[in-house]
């Protein structure tokens, strides 16, 4: 079993995000390809908890939403420290 390198923001997180979702959540004060706001663990968790439905509105607002795999991949970069 081979062991699986950390994700880190640049590489794998912010790749995630489309544009148009940096840009809608924006306004609000989320700002989802900043590696300084997106590695504050109270912000990540938060935007996990509205990609995972567990807050509403689930994001992004229409889909497509993320799959399982996306959502493990940002939970492991949090499990990891929050590399960059």
């Amino acid at each position: 079993m081979h062991e699986q390198r950390s994700p880190s923001f640049e590489a794998d997180i912010r790749p995630l995000f489309r544009d148009l979702d940096v840009e809608h959540m924006r306004p609000l004060n989320v700002f989802l390809d900043d590696y300084g706001f997106m590695s504050k663990p109270e912000n990540a968790t938060m935007v996990l908890d509205f990609l995972t439905g567990k807050k509403e509105p689930k994001m992004p607002p229409g889909g497509p939403f993320w799959s399982q795999e996306q959502l493990d991949l940002l939970a492991r970069w949090m499990d990891a420290g929050y590399p960059k």
